[in-house]
């Protein structure tokens, strides 16, 4: 999770806390701050210090582009199309290489960057071991996205500063360096992580594409994502062997960071790379099968991407500019029923966590030991199970779900076990199987097992250690083949202390445990939010216009807490695409009145802006400021006062 950013005086507080004692209490700052911080004062770092004028005045900027070439040729386009995204304001995008140490800059031509210009530039070091924590330094050591502001900065004399940081990877699972855009902090600035992560996407692919004497295999669930930033590349070696993966690859295949240790591409998908290669001659993506069943559009190209880049040249929106400003783009009703296969729901694993998290269980998995998934409702539970048995050791069987909430605790047995004909009144005919022999040869997913039954648990208990079940009924034991995966929105280590749950039995199941972010926390809120907006419009008109969303609607959706997290917020945006209007746009009017004014009633803590005494404006501000107080942050109520609509009064709340 990048750190979240509180308010100043609550940073101060926290730093002055640090200095004083050397902790911070009550979870004022993130973690990931906090180790930084922690890392800093290690490294002798005084916040007192003059440390980053020194690191600009003793930087060698001579020769520094020349001993980086190939990351700032990989780096060039989508550094300009940053510099253009961030044209007109106080913005510098810097590139960082592995050492941490500024290669290049581009922009900061605003009369207010000079300052910013004089101590980012070529040569400077801005590793956290020379300057404390900083976005790039700091982005380096985590290995993930960070949003440093103001006083979060370990040095007094960077407080004026904010960057914004994303890590580079290379094909090989390297650290290649980092994109930086740094700039003057003021609290009211924009978060500008979502087109860094794009843009770094765009560079590691041009790393792939870079590689000699390979061919670049792009492949995704959706044809129309292969010529985006959001591809799965590999780079493959004419001997067959998978030599080099950007991140994309690395989550889809489940291949982990780091080097890949002789990959053949044969072992990955069901065409042959020589058939691939001759498929995508014809212009259009051929349709893939994973070993596991798991279908996904590729194409190929023999002479290290040229085809690709002409594919390229013609969707000039690979980029920032168009990743951001161009709405995702529709097929025909049979391309649509192909991407909304039941199950297909790769996209909500995106975030960087539960990517890390998958990788750790899928490792576990593989070797037969029980999964304990924790998390919220509607954090993605189900979804975590489904991909894990798709690349498991029995993904050739079946996933049986239950969910041991649903069921009324008279029937989970009969359930699990399965029963004999007369073994109780209302019993099927001739019998049933439970769902450990439905699963046999499978995976068995137990939903929620937090809330099954004592007696119902030693039972389960005694399945997993003989590996044998017995139906109600009789007494007749029926051996079973199955990987394991348990979820729970509960604390099972509580349960155990409360005697609600068997400590042998925890035992037994708690092989690793794996805890899903709530989506609050996850770090790739608006990609969600596109692409349950691109199946949505997908699912219900092949030929409908693209969703989008105005500017209110998306800022009351990315300040949401979602306490439904996944589940709401797909929810949500389907019943937003039906009220939506006719040309694919939504406006907040047409999300549910609560969600809009939950995140205005939260803006209320935070003061509204000044304006001149005396002008239309600041009458306005005040008229409405007040209105506002009158009906206790009621939007509805306020509108009504105010003679305008709900919308309206959103527009204006928006604007100040």
């Amino acid at each position: 999770m990048r750190p979240h950013i509180a308010p100043e005086d609550r940073i101060l507080r926290a730093r002055q806390e640090f200095f004083e004692t050397g902790c911070v209490s009550d979870q004022k700052i993130s973690t990931l701050l906090l180790r930084s911080w922690e890392r800093s004062r290690g490294y002798g770092i005084l916040a007192s210090s003059r440390l980053l004028r020194d690191a600009a005045r003793s930087s060698a900027a001579r020769g520094i582009e020349e001993e980086n070439a190939q990351l700032v040729r990989d780096s060039r386009s989508e550094m300009e199309r940053l510099n253009h995204a961030f044209s007109g304001g106080n913005w510098l995008v810097a590139l960082v290489n592995a050492e941490g140490v500024i290669v290049r800059s581009v922009g900061g031509d605003h009369a207010t960057t000079r300052e910013l210009v004089s101590v980012l530039r070529p040569g400077t070091d801005v590793s956290e071991k020379t300057i404390g924590t900083n976005g790039p330094g700091s982005a380096l050591v985590e290995r993930r996205p960070m949003l440093i502001r103001g006083r979060e900065h370990f040095l007094d004399e960077a407080a004026e500063f904010a960057c914004a940081a994303v890590p580079l990877v290379d094909p090989f699972g390297a650290p290649a360096g980092v994109l930086d855009v740094s700039y003057l902090y003021t609290a009211l600035q924009i978060d500008p992580l979502q087109l860094l992560a794009v843009a770094a996407r765009g560079i590691e692919n041009q790393m792939l594409d870079s590689l000699q004497d390979v061919t670049v295999v792009r492949f995704h669930d959706r044809p129309d994502t292969l010529c985006t930033p959001y591809a799965a590349l590999l780079a493959v070696s004419h001997d067959g062997y998978v030599v080099g993966a950007n991140r994309g690859a690395r989550a889809i295949l489940c291949l982990g960071d780091g080097a890949l240790e002789r990959l053949e591409f044969s072992s990955l998908f069901d065409l042959p790379l020589s058939q691939l290669i001759d498929a995508s001659r014809l212009s259009t993506p051929a349709l893939v099968h994973r070993h596991s069943g798991v279908r996904l559009y590729a194409s190929a190209s023999g002479d290290r991407g040229k085809e690709f880049q002409r594919a390229e040249s013609t969707h000039r929106g690979t980029g920032v500019a168009g990743a951001v400003s161009r709405a995702p783009t529709h097929g025909s009703t049979s391309t649509a029923a192909a991407l909304t296969q039941p199950g297909d729901e790769s996209y909500l694993m995106a975030d960087s966590r539960l990517q890390a998290s998958f990788e750790k269980a899928r490792r576990t998995f593989n070797r037969d030991i029980p999964i304990i998934v924790y998390g919220e409702t509607g954090t993605g539970k189900e979804v975590f199970a489904q991909r894990l048995h798709k690349g498991g050791p029995r993904r050739g069987g079946a996933l049986v779900a239950i969910n041991c909430f649903a069921l009324p605790a008279s029937l989970i047995e009969s359930e699990l076990f399965g029963y004999e004909h007369g073994a109780f009144t209302g019993g099927r005919r001739g019998g049933a199987p439970g769902k450990f022999e439905e699963a046999h040869n499978g995976t068995l997913f137990l939903d929620e097992i937090g809330d099954m039954p004592l007696d119902v648990q030693g039972r389960l208990l005694r399945v997993l250690q003989e590996r044998k079940v017995t139906r109600l009924g009789s007494s007749r034991e029926i051996t079973v083949n199955i990987s394991l995966i348990c979820a729970t929105h509960r604390s099972l280590p509580d349960l155990v202390a409360e005697g609600k749950f068997r400590e042998d039995l925890f035992y037994r199941l708690s092989g690793v445990s794996i805890t899903l972010p709530p989506l609050r926390e996850r770090s790739d809120l608006r990609q969600l939010i596109d692409w349950l907006l691109a199946r949505e419009a997908l699912d219900a008109f092949a030929e409908h216009a693209p969703y989008r969303l105005d500017d209110e609607a998306l800022d009351a959706l990315l300040n949401y807490r979602w306490p439904g997290n996944v589940r709401e917020l797909r929810s949500v945006l389907r019943a937003a695409a039906a009220l939506g209007d006719s040309d694919g746009e939504i406006r907040a009017e047409h999300l549910p009145s609560e969600l809009v004014e939950q995140v205005e009633t939260a803006r209320l803590s935070t003061p509204l802006s000044s304006c001149a005494p005396g002008t239309l404006a600041a009458m306005e501000t005040n008229a409405i400021r007040q209105a506002l107080e009158l009906h206790h942050g009621n939007i509805a109520a306020t509108a009504r006062s105010l003679g305008i609509g709900r919308a309206t009064l959103h527009r204006k709340l928006h604007k100040m």
